[in-house]
């Protein structure tokens, strides 16, 4: 018997996981506020934040891969919300610092639940070491594309 894949083009199921996943785990978070979008990008702040990153939008756009003004409509949103709070940098006047509020703070473990909830359900049936070679595979495929995109 043939394999799926041989049927159906890798961007297909790529696409529709992505679109399942962000659906479930916008359903999941709907009740603190939050959509998977902006959960993710707040994981990501509170987790650099952690490192001792100086977060800003420039940084934001490099390593979330996304444009200036999609980073912009997320943040906006999570000020509105009173998740973020973004200040001039006193370093550079020409950057906004952004941070974690404390209304935040009490989210953090929910947002981290839900994001994880949606790992599980992508991973479900699958063995440690088949997880940590789709991880792998994963990471592999993002680096062959973003290597492709950045060339001229």
């Amino acid at each position: 018997m043939p394999s799926v894949f041989a049927k159906y083009p890798y961007s297909i199921y790529i696409k529709l996981i992505a679109q399942k996943i962000r659906e479930i785990t916008d359903q999941i978070l709907m009740d603190y506020g939050f959509n998977n979008s902006q959960a993710i990008l707040l994981r990501h702040i509170d987790q650099s934040i952690a490192e001792n990153i100086e977060i800003n939008r420039n940084f934001l756009e490099k390593t979330m891969a996304l444009s200036g003004p999609s980073i912009t409509n997320l943040l906006n949103g999570l000020e509105k919300t009173g998740f973020i709070s973004r200040t001039n940098n006193p370093a550079d006047g020409r950057n906004l610092r952004i941070d974690i509020t404390p209304k935040a703070k009490q989210f953090t473990d929910k947002v981290y639940s839900a994001l994880s909830k949606s790992e599980e359900i992508i991973t479900e049936g699958m063995s440690s070491a088949e997880k940590a070679m789709f991880v792998s595979l994963l990471a592999r495929a993002f680096e062959n594309v973003d290597k492709r995109q950045a060339k001229p």
